[in-house]
């Protein structure tokens, strides 16, 4: 009983957390996932070039 309680709290967002809504009503973009999308940008970015310089690293030696 108590994990049934439990997964009926889970799915109503507590009033003090913010809700991800996919579809906005507004004319823009989620600032939140502009943001996430940035960071995973700027890993993969970062990746990819650590990854350059020690492939370069390899041939010159």
């Amino acid at each position: 009983m108590a994990t049934g309680s439990r997964q009926q709290r889970q799915k109503f967002p507590r009033p003090d957390e913010s809700v991800l809504n996919l579809a906005s009503c507004d004319s823009g973009p989620d600032p939140r996932l502009v943001k996430l999308v940035r960071l995973l940008a700027r890993r993969a970015a970062r990746k990819a070039y650590l990854e350059m310089l020690e492939e370069r690293r390899t041939t010159r030696s």
